[in-house]
């Protein structure tokens, strides 16, 4: 697994001696694979993107124009070559893995999510009453588990149908999809 990363990278190094060299597409494309293998916050990554091809005419004084290309070709191997360095004596990464059990909604602090229109779901489907002995066992002091069951045996008790025409409801919503 390793060795066919390594292989990437060495083949990135040896592009940067076709005599068609094209820094911006070296560029792009070495990017891709240290993404690919590192993540996108690898270090390595920002610093092939800082590189930069500066062309100085300096023909009005000298004759000649500076074309640091060479330089350029330098730096993105020492880069390339660290990486592999740190492959062979570290090895890959770890891969964080993201267990999702049911819905999730992260908030950053300044956000809102604007759900009354479950809230109108549910007062479009059951009584005034019905409605107020679901929001008393919202508001028990029971684990959320309890509550889930108690409020499940509620809904199934106020007919077959309610439960599946309040999701109707909510699905339909256009609130829901953005």
């Amino acid at each position: 697994m390793i060795e066919s990363k390594i292989g990437l990278l060495r083949t990135q190094i040896s592009k940067l001696e076709n005599p068609n060299f094209n820094l911006d597409g070296w560029k792009g494309s070495t990017t891709i694979i240290l993404e690919r293998i590192f993540g996108a916050k690898y270090s390595g990554i920002m610093l092939i993107d800082k590189i930069q091809n500066k062309v100085k005419d300096l023909r009005h004084l000298t004759g000649d124009y500076i074309n640091n290309i060479e330089q350029c070709k330098q730096e993105g191997k020492e880069i390339i070559e660290a990486s592999i360095t740190e492959l062979e004596t570290i090895g890959l990464p770890e891969k964080k893995e993201k267990s999702v059990e049911g819905l999730n909604i992260s908030l950053i602090q300044n956000q809102t999510v604007n759900i009354s229109f479950i809230l109108s779901a549910l007062e479009d489907e059951l009584t005034k009453i019905q409605l107020e002995e679901v929001k008393k066992l919202i508001e028990t002091d029971e684990s959320k588990s309890v509550k889930r069951k108690k409020i499940i045996e509620k809904i199934s008790g106020f007919g077959k149908d309610v439960a599946s025409n309040v999701l109707a409801n909510i699905l339909l919503n256009p609130s829901m999809w953005g």
